[in-house]
């Protein structure tokens, strides 16, 4: 019975981190790089949506679309891509919180990108 008893808050706290770092990332973010732009937004029910644009003139069409699924674990944010727009369907990328309204990825190739909540 004590274990019981015990089990439950324990298991009220870890499901609580968990949700903490997901609740944190839920919302509109906007980025900037060199070559490109865009904008997504995380939906709590770990949907997301996103645009990117050239910045730079390239041969690409001038929006890109696409929607898919998203999940944080083990310091990674993992973005399930649905549309045909990046040739890579499924992406992992480490993540670092700056703060409420800042976060940072990077690229299995070492591209750093900047996101902005939007407000």
């Amino acid at each position: 019975m004590l274990v019981r008893i015990l089990a439950v808050p324990a298991l009220a706290v870890l499901a609580g981190c968990g949700h903490s770092d997901d609740s944190k990332i839920v919302g509109s973010w906007q980025w900037r790089g060199c070559d490109d732009a865009g904008d997504v937004t995380y939906s709590a029910d770990h949907t997301f949506t996103t645009k990117e644009w050239p910045v730079t003139y390239t041969h690409q069409p001038p929006i890109l679309y696409d929607t898919g699924q998203w999940h944080l674990r083990g310091g990674r944010l993992i973005m399930d891509f649905k549309g045909d727009s990046h040739a890579a369907k499924h992406s992992e990328f480490l993540l670092a919180f700056f703060d409420r309204d800042t976060f940072v990825i990077r690229t299995a190739e070492g591209k750093v990108n900047s996101f902005e909540r939007v407000k």
